[in-house]
């Protein structure tokens, strides 16, 4: 069974911008769709795999359940096309320069998703399209209604498989994964402000270096 990603717009988005998303919305594809990609969302160790569904209510899903919604591409309240469906705003919002950064932010369960232009920019600057492909996982997963919990290690699920994105692209793509990017994004994920049963959205916050 294949998985395909599908950018459906990116507003904000310059002409360059809009082309270097699409070259990490191809990475994404392709690492989604690699032979042992699934087997490790299945087996990966999880502090938590929290689901909320439209109506509020929350259940936790094994290794199976996290890549049964990956596999069938189900965004929140919608039937599975076996495509990871992304809308995303390209937004100004706050850069690590002032002591606590967004990188992106996305209500629990809808599009589109907001990434940060100052992390895009970033990405761009060092050409490292494989952790924004990580950052879009990452966001998809709250798009298909994956929620954190207060978990400082970063466990959880929208943060390992948004880190076996990365892994998974880093034999073929490894010369274009920057360290400084990979520690930037490795630290927003794990001080993530966790997201409750009765939050309304998540944002994927970063420490100033």
């Amino acid at each position: 069974m294949t998985v395909s990603v599908i950018l459906h717009n990116a507003a904000g988005a310059s002409d360059a911008e809009l082309a270097f998303i699409r070259e990490s919305v191809s990475l994404l594809r392709e690492a989604v769709q690699a032979p042992g990609f699934g087997g490790s969302v299945r087996q990966a160790q999880y502090s938590s795999a929290s689901w909320r569904g439209r109506h509020g209510n929350v259940r936790q899903l094994d290794g199976d359940g996290v890549w049964d919604r990956i596999v069938q591409g189900r965004e929140s309240g919608h039937c599975g096309d076996h495509a990871l469906n992304l809308s995303i705003e390209i937004a100004d919002l706050p850069d690590d320069k002032a002591g606590r950064g967004v990188i992106g932010a996305t209500r629990i369960g809808t599009l589109p998703i907001y990434s940060a232009r100052w992390f895009l920019n970033r990405c761009m600057i060092v050409d490292d399209p494989v952790n924004y492909a990580a950052h879009l996982m990452h966001q998809w997963m709250h798009v298909s209604g994956f929620v954190h919990r207060k978990d400082d290690a970063g466990k959880d699920a929208p943060s390992v498989v948004s880190r076996l994105v990365r892994r998974t692209l880093e034999p073929a793509h490894g010369e274009r994964i920057d360290a400084q990017l990979t520690a930037l994004v490795t630290l927003s994920i794990e001080v993530c402000d966790c997201c409750d049963a009765k939050a309304a959205g998540t944002v994927e916050h970063v420490e100033a270096a």
